[in-house]
Protein backbone atom coordinates (compact mmCIF):
# COMPACT_ATOMS: atom_id res chain seq x y z
CA UNK A 1 0.00 0.00 0.00
CA UNK A 2 1.46 3.44 -1.29
CA UNK A 3 1.13 6.40 0.73
CA UNK A 4 -1.59 8.09 -0.94
CA UNK A 5 -3.29 4.89 -0.58
CA UNK A 6 -3.04 4.73 3.05
CA UNK A 7 -4.26 8.46 3.37
CA UNK A 8 -7.40 7.50 1.91
CA UNK A 9 -8.10 5.05 3.43
CA UNK A 10 -7.62 7.04 6.99
CA UNK A 11 -10.00 9.45 5.36
CA UNK A 12 -12.50 6.21 4.56
CA UNK A 13 -11.98 4.88 8.51
CA UNK A 14 -12.54 8.80 9.85
CA UNK A 15 -15.73 9.01 7.73
CA UNK A 16 -17.22 6.12 9.06
CA UNK A 17 -16.35 7.09 12.39
CA UNK A 18 -18.03 10.33 12.29
CA UNK A 19 -20.87 8.80 10.63
CA UNK A 20 -21.51 6.77 13.76
CA UNK A 21 -21.30 9.03 15.80
CA UNK A 22 -23.53 10.95 14.51
CA UNK A 23 -25.88 7.91 14.13
CA UNK A 24 -25.12 7.58 18.40
CA UNK A 25 -25.94 11.33 18.70
CA UNK A 26 -29.05 11.08 17.14
CA UNK A 27 -30.40 7.49 19.08
CA UNK A 28 -29.33 9.43 22.24
CA UNK A 29 -31.09 12.32 21.42
CA UNK A 30 -34.36 10.20 20.55
CA UNK A 31 -33.77 8.40 23.71
CA UNK A 32 -33.92 11.74 25.42
CA UNK A 33 -37.12 12.59 23.97
CA UNK A 34 -38.60 9.36 24.31
CA UNK A 35 -37.92 9.58 27.78
CA UNK A 36 -39.17 12.61 28.13
CA UNK A 37 -42.17 12.37 26.06
CA UNK A 38 -42.89 9.07 28.22
CA UNK A 39 -42.44 10.97 31.55
CA UNK A 40 -45.08 13.50 30.54
CA UNK A 41 -47.86 10.84 29.02
CA UNK A 42 -47.35 9.00 32.28
CA UNK A 43 -48.16 11.91 34.31
CA UNK A 44 -50.92 13.02 31.95
CA UNK A 45 -52.28 9.72 32.40
CA UNK A 46 -52.19 10.29 36.25
CA UNK A 47 -54.12 13.24 36.10
CA UNK A 48 -56.92 11.77 33.97
CA UNK A 49 -57.26 8.78 36.75
CA UNK A 50 -57.06 11.02 39.69
CA UNK A 51 -59.86 11.61 42.25
CA UNK A 52 -59.38 15.43 42.15
CA UNK A 53 -61.96 16.42 39.96
CA UNK A 54 -64.45 14.44 41.39
CA UNK A 55 -64.06 15.42 44.79
CA UNK A 56 -66.84 18.12 45.82
CA UNK A 57 -66.21 21.97 46.06
CA UNK A 58 -62.86 22.00 43.86
CA UNK A 59 -62.45 25.43 42.95
CA UNK A 60 -59.45 25.50 40.73
CA UNK A 61 -56.71 23.22 39.33
CA UNK A 62 -53.42 24.34 38.09
CA UNK A 63 -50.88 21.59 36.00
CA UNK A 64 -48.32 21.33 33.68
CA UNK A 65 -48.85 18.26 31.75
CA UNK A 66 -52.24 18.75 30.56
CA UNK A 67 -52.66 20.15 26.74
CA UNK A 68 -55.26 22.87 28.04
CA UNK A 69 -52.82 23.95 31.02
CA UNK A 70 -50.45 25.82 28.58
CA UNK A 71 -50.23 27.76 25.86
CA UNK A 72 -48.50 24.89 23.40
CA UNK A 73 -46.15 27.86 22.37
CA UNK A 74 -45.01 28.63 25.46
CA UNK A 75 -44.63 25.04 26.74
CA UNK A 76 -40.94 24.81 25.52
CA UNK A 77 -38.47 25.14 27.79
CA UNK A 78 -37.07 28.43 28.71
CA UNK A 79 -40.06 29.91 27.61
CA UNK A 80 -41.79 32.94 29.00
CA UNK A 81 -44.96 31.59 30.79
CA UNK A 82 -48.12 34.19 29.88
CA UNK A 83 -50.89 32.23 30.88
CA UNK A 84 -51.89 28.86 33.18
CA UNK A 85 -55.04 27.61 32.79
CA UNK A 86 -57.36 26.10 35.28
CA UNK A 87 -58.09 22.60 34.19
CA UNK A 88 -61.42 21.88 36.01
CA UNK A 89 -64.01 20.31 33.86
CA UNK A 90 -65.99 23.44 34.67
CA UNK A 91 -63.43 25.88 33.34
CA UNK A 92 -62.00 24.24 30.71
CA UNK A 93 -64.79 25.30 28.23
CA UNK A 94 -64.54 29.21 28.83
CA UNK A 95 -60.81 29.52 30.39
CA UNK A 96 -62.17 30.91 33.75
CA UNK A 97 -60.00 31.59 36.55
CA UNK A 98 -57.36 31.81 34.15
CA UNK A 99 -53.91 32.57 35.31
CA UNK A 100 -52.16 35.95 33.46
CA UNK A 101 -49.19 37.60 33.74
CA UNK A 102 -47.32 39.82 31.15
CA UNK A 103 -44.88 37.17 29.25
CA UNK A 104 -41.20 37.82 31.10
CA UNK A 105 -38.32 35.91 31.87
CA UNK A 106 -39.49 36.23 35.22
CA UNK A 107 -42.06 33.48 34.84
CA UNK A 108 -40.68 30.38 32.49
CA UNK A 109 -41.51 26.82 31.13
CA UNK A 110 -38.99 24.06 32.87
CA UNK A 111 -39.52 21.08 30.58
CA UNK A 112 -36.98 18.81 33.72
CA UNK A 113 -38.73 20.34 36.69
CA UNK A 114 -40.19 18.11 39.35
CA UNK A 115 -39.47 14.58 38.39
CA UNK A 116 -38.83 15.32 35.03
CA UNK A 117 -42.35 16.69 34.65
CA UNK A 118 -43.00 20.41 33.74
CA UNK A 119 -42.51 23.46 36.36
CA UNK A 120 -43.48 26.61 36.01
CA UNK A 121 -40.23 28.42 37.14
CA UNK A 122 -40.64 31.72 39.44
CA UNK A 123 -37.03 33.74 39.15
CA UNK A 124 -37.64 35.60 42.53
CA UNK A 125 -39.44 38.83 40.78
CA UNK A 126 -42.61 36.99 38.72
CA UNK A 127 -46.31 35.82 39.88
CA UNK A 128 -49.10 34.32 37.72
CA UNK A 129 -52.27 35.66 39.18
CA UNK A 130 -55.99 36.02 38.63
CA UNK A 131 -58.03 38.57 40.59
CA UNK A 132 -61.43 36.51 41.43
CA UNK A 133 -62.86 33.30 40.95
CA UNK A 134 -65.57 32.69 39.29
CA UNK A 135 -67.32 30.57 42.03
CA UNK A 136 -66.91 34.05 44.26
CA UNK A 137 -65.20 33.39 47.68
CA UNK A 138 -64.37 31.05 49.82
CA UNK A 139 -64.41 31.49 53.81
CA UNK A 140 -62.67 28.50 54.48
CA UNK A 141 -60.53 25.91 52.26
CA UNK A 142 -58.08 23.10 51.35
CA UNK A 143 -55.09 23.50 49.06
CA UNK A 144 -52.24 21.63 47.73
CA UNK A 145 -49.22 22.52 46.52
CA UNK A 146 -46.39 20.69 44.41
CA UNK A 147 -42.83 23.11 44.67
CA UNK A 148 -39.08 22.76 45.08
CA UNK A 149 -37.74 26.16 46.43
CA UNK A 150 -34.49 27.26 45.06
CA UNK A 151 -33.75 29.93 48.01
CA UNK A 152 -35.31 29.73 51.41
CA UNK A 153 -35.22 32.89 53.19
CA UNK A 154 -33.64 33.55 56.58
CA UNK A 155 -35.84 36.61 57.06
CA UNK A 156 -39.11 38.30 55.22
CA UNK A 157 -40.97 35.59 53.82
CA UNK A 158 -41.00 33.78 50.32
CA UNK A 159 -44.63 33.76 49.35
CA UNK A 160 -45.90 30.85 47.66
CA UNK A 161 -49.58 31.76 47.08
CA UNK A 162 -51.91 34.95 48.26
CA UNK A 163 -55.12 36.25 47.29
CA UNK A 164 -55.74 37.78 44.12
CA UNK A 165 -58.35 40.22 45.30
CA UNK A 166 -57.37 43.48 47.40
CA UNK A 167 -60.71 44.60 49.44
CA UNK A 168 -60.95 48.80 49.40
CA UNK A 169 -58.94 48.98 52.61
CA UNK A 170 -56.37 46.79 50.76
CA UNK A 171 -56.23 44.24 53.87
CA UNK A 172 -57.31 40.83 52.62
CA UNK A 173 -54.51 39.31 53.00
CA UNK A 174 -54.73 34.67 52.47
CA UNK A 175 -50.67 34.20 51.89
CA UNK A 176 -48.84 31.13 52.37
CA UNK A 177 -45.18 31.58 52.50
CA UNK A 178 -41.86 30.56 53.40
CA UNK A 179 -39.73 31.76 56.27
CA UNK A 180 -36.69 29.96 57.27
CA UNK A 181 -35.83 26.19 56.88
CA UNK A 182 -37.65 25.51 59.85
CA UNK A 183 -40.75 27.84 59.68
CA UNK A 184 -43.82 28.33 57.20
CA UNK A 185 -46.44 31.22 57.26
CA UNK A 186 -49.75 30.85 56.87
CA UNK A 187 -51.47 34.64 57.21
CA UNK A 188 -55.17 35.13 56.90
CA UNK A 189 -55.43 38.26 58.64
CA UNK A 190 -54.48 37.39 61.90
CA UNK A 191 -50.52 38.53 62.26
CA UNK A 192 -47.83 35.96 61.05
CA UNK A 193 -49.17 32.30 62.24
CA UNK A 194 -46.91 30.20 61.63
CA UNK A 195 -45.94 26.29 61.98
CA UNK A 196 -42.80 24.39 62.42
CA UNK A 197 -42.24 20.82 60.52
CA UNK A 198 -41.94 18.30 63.16
CA UNK A 199 -41.99 15.53 61.12
CA UNK A 200 -40.25 14.11 58.07
CA UNK A 201 -38.86 16.20 56.77
CA UNK A 202 -37.57 18.08 59.31
CA UNK A 203 -36.62 21.16 57.99
CA UNK A 204 -37.26 23.05 54.52
CA UNK A 205 -34.15 21.90 52.42
CA UNK A 206 -33.43 23.92 49.11
CA UNK A 207 -33.73 21.76 45.88
CA UNK A 208 -36.09 18.93 47.54
CA UNK A 209 -39.87 18.36 46.49
CA UNK A 210 -42.63 19.17 48.72
CA UNK A 211 -46.07 18.25 48.54
CA UNK A 212 -47.90 20.87 50.83
CA UNK A 213 -51.53 20.27 52.10
CA UNK A 214 -53.43 22.98 54.00
CA UNK A 215 -56.71 22.90 55.98
CA UNK A 216 -57.32 27.03 56.21
CA UNK A 217 -60.45 27.33 58.66
CA UNK A 218 -59.64 29.78 61.17
CA UNK A 219 -58.81 28.78 64.20
CA UNK A 220 -58.69 24.91 63.03
CA UNK A 221 -56.47 25.64 60.85
CA UNK A 222 -53.21 22.96 59.75
CA UNK A 223 -50.45 21.91 57.42
CA UNK A 224 -49.76 18.72 56.12
CA UNK A 225 -46.16 19.16 54.16
CA UNK A 226 -45.22 15.38 52.56
CA UNK A 227 -46.81 13.54 55.34
CA UNK A 228 -51.06 12.95 54.85
CA UNK A 229 -52.01 11.87 57.93
CA UNK A 230 -49.68 13.97 60.77
CA UNK A 231 -50.07 18.21 60.47
CA UNK A 232 -47.01 20.22 61.00
CA UNK A 233 -46.10 21.66 64.26
CA UNK A 234 -47.09 18.29 65.90
CA UNK A 235 -50.30 18.09 64.95
CA UNK A 236 -51.68 21.28 66.24
CA UNK A 237 -53.65 23.42 65.01
CA UNK A 238 -53.58 26.89 64.50
CA UNK A 239 -54.87 30.10 63.61
CA UNK A 240 -54.05 32.31 60.80
CA UNK A 241 -57.26 34.46 60.58
CA UNK A 242 -60.24 33.97 58.60
CA UNK A 243 -59.87 36.63 55.53
CA UNK A 244 -61.80 34.90 52.11
CA UNK A 245 -60.11 33.74 49.44
CA UNK A 246 -60.92 35.59 46.53
CA UNK A 247 -58.84 34.82 43.94
CA UNK A 248 -55.14 33.77 43.86
CA UNK A 249 -51.62 34.58 43.09
CA UNK A 250 -48.87 31.92 42.88
CA UNK A 251 -45.21 33.12 42.84
CA UNK A 252 -45.22 36.17 45.65
CA UNK A 253 -47.82 38.39 47.46
CA UNK A 254 -50.50 39.92 45.06
CA UNK A 255 -48.48 42.95 45.43
CA UNK A 256 -45.37 41.57 44.44
CA UNK A 257 -43.20 42.52 47.53
CA UNK A 258 -42.39 39.56 48.60
CA UNK A 259 -41.28 37.06 46.39
CA UNK A 260 -40.26 33.07 45.79
CA UNK A 261 -37.62 31.38 43.93
CA UNK A 262 -38.40 28.02 42.83
CA UNK A 263 -40.43 25.71 40.85
CA UNK A 264 -44.25 25.29 40.96
CA UNK A 265 -45.74 22.17 39.19
CA UNK A 266 -49.11 21.93 40.41
CA UNK A 267 -51.93 23.80 42.65
CA UNK A 268 -55.56 22.62 43.71
CA UNK A 269 -57.79 24.78 45.62
CA UNK A 270 -61.33 23.40 46.59
CA UNK A 271 -63.42 25.36 48.68
CA UNK A 272 -64.44 23.11 51.77
CA UNK A 273 -62.03 21.56 54.68
CA UNK A 274 -61.41 17.58 52.76
CA UNK A 275 -61.90 14.98 54.79
CA UNK A 276 -59.07 13.01 55.76
CA UNK A 277 -59.89 10.15 53.23
CA UNK A 278 -60.34 12.81 50.41
CA UNK A 279 -56.92 14.72 51.71
CA UNK A 280 -54.84 11.47 51.69
CA UNK A 281 -56.21 10.48 47.74
CA UNK A 282 -55.27 14.00 46.56
CA UNK A 283 -51.39 13.66 48.31
CA UNK A 284 -51.40 10.07 46.95
CA UNK A 285 -51.91 11.39 43.59
CA UNK A 286 -49.21 13.90 43.54
CA UNK A 287 -46.80 11.56 45.52
CA UNK A 288 -47.20 8.92 42.67
CA UNK A 289 -47.20 11.87 40.27
CA UNK A 290 -44.13 13.76 41.32
CA UNK A 291 -42.03 10.47 42.75
CA UNK A 292 -42.45 12.52 46.06
CA UNK A 293 -42.23 10.40 49.02
CA UNK A 294 -45.41 11.12 51.28
CA UNK A 295 -46.20 9.25 54.62
CA UNK A 296 -49.33 8.68 56.23
CA UNK A 297 -50.89 7.17 53.05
Amino acid sequence: MNKKQHLAFTAIELSIVLVVIALLMAIVGQGVRMISSGTITNARSLTARSSVPNIDGLVAWYETTSLDSLKQTEAIDGKQISTWYDISPDSIPGKKNTLTRTPSSAVTYKLKGINNVPSVYFDGSGKLAVTDFYQGSSAQSTLFIVFNPTAVPSGSANILIDSGHTDADGSNVYAIGLVSSSRMQFHLGNGLAGAIPSTSPASLVVGQNYVLATNLNSSYSKAYLNDASTAINSNAAFNPGSHLLQGITVGTDRNGAFTYNGLVSEVIIYNRILSNKERRDVMNYLSKKYAIKVVGL
